[in-house]
């Protein structure tokens, strides 16, 4: 019988591109279009290069987005089989930076950094912050400081000449990052620009890079930014480092966070650097994929294609007169329980709105008409991997002993693991006995009736974990989400919640995904809903120049590509903001341009 990883090098090797990839030994830039297949191609050269091209103790260090991406792509590779005996890093930039270069080099070469690195939560970060306005003088308040320091750090990763463009900027950011530094902190921006100054200027900081990992794989390029970008760079000139970077910058939509597609772009034309394309989509219907182009660019469509022999797809335009919430109840009360009678289960759809404006309105039909969903809905507490972590136990508990949908006990435990190696536990990863012990933890907690207050209760009894946390250096942000999600469970907003109702963030085969536009990107459903689509919203009023036009589509064009089958868009010609005043500036020019092109 084949294994995983044989199965997936006999796909590779019937798409071409797919397979050079694969194969090519040198600095590689994949640019890979929604659907086609990039991180089934990146697991498996992440297998090879562990296998074939190093050996122990030298591994892979493989970066991407957000914890997500990171925690979809351990799974993926665990999957294949492959036993890294600690030697593949898998993680955001952040936790790169921080764990193999900010931890082990920061305080042997930057004096102002005090004693152990730590992260700063932003609560230390708002404290310093307006202690460095009070010293420095400026004036104001910390949150009208906090976007335009953020800004100016991130367009300048490197402090050369222009640092001082905006004296009065540059020198609360100085006295802030100074107060951080003199308590060990660091904060979330710091990470990264810490490690890029240490990466550029000192040797020994790179040669220790290129002797634990000769190979550095990072996925969603397009989304990482300009400091990711100059490190990649200094090492791909500076060391012997050979980078394969995986992307698309049609998919860059976080402009706000100072991604840019043209940094992937840069990469590519790179002397010495092999750029390949994937462009067959196995995820979409063919119309999907023609109307997605034609928003993306109604002038330079793409050459993507499906590799799929279904039906075509459906685009369906819904004008719904009476306003967003008009457009809600059409989804609660027509199209969710059809598209339920036609066999589609709430797992397989999602409604991908604009703001969390909209999240209120959306949430209040579905809750009036019975209808089961989950995601970024409200702000009862903090959804981070610590938290999505323990709505995953949940998710456990609840579906035991079924396995449909039910989360992978490896994932669980794997995560406990390096929880318990942060806080310095004495553990064995290939402990029978210790998979044994979680799995009676697991199937002790109380079921999907009980109260979410509680499953904590047992969870931390059981585990130990609130000692564990406060026994983990870098777990600062954890420790005060679990302490809110424990007050809350105890009486605040979630004194009512069950343990099923906090599973259900986990996502289940009968539930339905609300999440923002954003936030969708990297998964994908059989239907999608997408409500809002006014001018003015979607582009928003804002978006006022090529470039936040361009990034607006690509929004779009992200949302409307995570569907399979069918994408449904609704809009009313008109909206109201939350002062009360209406706005008639008709549909989208998205959805006007995609019903011309397809003479709707």
């Amino acid at each position: 019988m084949a294994s995983p990883l044989e199965i997936v090098l006999d796909e590779l090797r019937q798409n071409q591109p797919q397979w050079d990839a694969f194969e090519e030994p040198g600095h590689c830039v994949v640019l890979a279009g929604p659907g086609s297949g990039k991180t089934k191609v990146l697991t498996a050269k992440v297998a090879r290069l562990l296998a074939e091209a190093t050996e122990g103790p030298r591994g892979v260090a493989c970066i991407t987005y957000n914890n997500e991406c990171a925690r979809e792509l351990r799974a993926r590779i665990d999957r294949l089989g492959i036993q890294s005996g600690g030697r593949l890093f898998v993680g955001t930039v952040h936790s790169f930076c921080l764990a193999c270069v900010d931890v082990p080099f920061g305080h042997l070469y930057r004096k102002e950094l005090q004693g152990p690195v730590r992260v700063a939560t932003p609560r230390m970060s708002r404290n310093a912050l307006a202690q460095a306005i009070d010293e420095t003088g400026v004036g104001g308040q910390p949150d009208i400081w906090t976007q335009p320091v953020e800004l100016y750090r991130r367009a300048h990763p490197i402090r050369d000449a222009s640092w001082n463009e905006d004296e009065r900027l540059a020198r609360l950011i100085e006295q802030y990052e100074l107060l951080l530094a003199g308590e060990g902190l660091l904060d979330f921006d710091g990470l990264v620009l810490t490690a890029l100054d240490l990466i550029r200027s000192e040797p020994l900081v790179r040669a220790s890079l290129e002797a634990r990992f000769p190979y550095l794989v990072v996925d969603e390029y397009q989304d990482l930014g300009y400091p990711l970008h100059l490190i990649v760079q200094t090492l791909m000139t500076s060391t012997g480092i050979t980078v394969l970077a995986v992307g698309d910058p049609d998919q860059s939509i976080y402009g706000f966070n100072g991604a840019n597609p043209r940094y992937l772009r840069e990469l590519a034309n790179q002397a010495g650097v092999r750029e390949i394309r994937l462009e067959m989509n196995y995820r979409c219907a063919q119309r999907i994929i023609d109307g997605s182009q034609v928003a993306l660019s109604p002038e330079e469509p793409r050459a993507y294609r499906s590799a799929r022999e279904t039906p075509e797809g459906e685009l369906v335009f819904l004008e719904c007169g009476g306003g967003l919430g008009h457009q809600a109840k059409v989804i609660a009360e027509d199209l969710i329980p059809r598209l339920n009678a036609e066999g589609i289960p709430g797992g397989e759809i999602a409604i991908l709105y604009i703001d969390r404006g909209d999240a209120g309105v959306i949430s209040d039909a579905l809750q009036a008409a019975g209808i089961k969903y989950a995601g970024e809905r409200d702000q009862r507490y903090l959804r981070t991997p610590f938290t999505r972590w323990l709505e995953g136990i949940a998710a456990w508990r609840c579906l035991y002993p079924n396995t449909d949908g039910r989360p992978r006990i490896d994932e669980l435990l794997g995560y406990y693991t390096d929880l318990k190696i942060e806080a310095r536990a004495a553990i064995d990863r290939s402990d029978l006995k210790e998979r044994a012990q979680f799995f009676e933890f697991l199937t002790s907690l109380p079921g999907a009736d009980a109260s979410l207050a509680s499953l904590l209760a047992s969870v931390d009894a059981g585990l130990s974990l609130r000692q564990c946390l406060e026994a983990c250096p870098l777990r600062e942000e954890d420790l005060e989400a679990w302490d809110a999600l424990v007050e809350s469970a105890q009486g605040g907003m979630l004194g009512g919640f069950m343990v099923d109702d906090f599973a259900r963030g986990r996502g289940r085969p009968d539930t339905v995904t609300l999440t923002t536009l954003h936030s969708s990107k990297g998964l994908e459903y059989q239907v999608v809903l997408m409500p809002g689509l006014e001018e003015g919203r979607m582009p928003s009023f804002r978006a006022d120049s090529d470039e936040a036009l361009s990034e607006a589509r690509r929004v779009f064009y992200v949302g409307m590509t995570r569907a399979k089958d069918a994408v449904y868009l609704l809009y009313s010609g008109w909206n109201q903001n939350r002062y009360g005043r209406r706005f008639e500036s008709g549909a989208s020019r998205f959805v006007n341009e995609l019903r011309e092109a397809f003479g709707v």
